[in-house]
């Protein structure tokens, strides 16, 4: 997602809505470059975000590193999204949305057992 925005945001001149991890400034800026290839012209944004949420294109493989996916998402283990969720509530957050994707409907149970720590 961090990607997408980055690059609806430089080619249709929207405003960031967060910043940049610094580790990961440089694989965004090269991703924004990928992008202004992106066609039809006038709307990159379609092929920008085909696939969103369901799955990477080839062509966005090289970006979509380990530290990346580490410091923009929620891929962790228990323990350490319980961490980061519990820090969410102490910061005043009061719910989270969550994306299942298909053939991913096993981990609604899995995000339950976490919801179920902060009840």
């Amino acid at each position: 997602m961090l990607l997408h925005r980055a690059a609806d945001a430089a080619l249709l001149g929207w405003p960031a809505i967060a910043a940049i991890p610094p580790a990961v400034a440089d694989v965004v800026a090269s991703y924004v470059e990928l992008a202004r290839q992106f066609r039809p012209q006038g709307a990159p944004y379609l092929e920008n975000h085909r696939g969103h949420l369901m799955f990477v294109k080839p062509e966005e493989r090289p970006f979509v590193t380990a530290e990346l996916i580490r410091l923009t998402t929620f891929a962790a283990t228990e323990p350490e999204l319980k961490k980061r969720i519990a820090g969410l509530a102490a910061a005043g957050y009061g719910e989270i949305a969550i994306q299942i994707i298909p053939g991913q409907e096993h981990a609604i149970e899995d995000w339950g057992r976490i919801r179920r720590a902060f009840a």
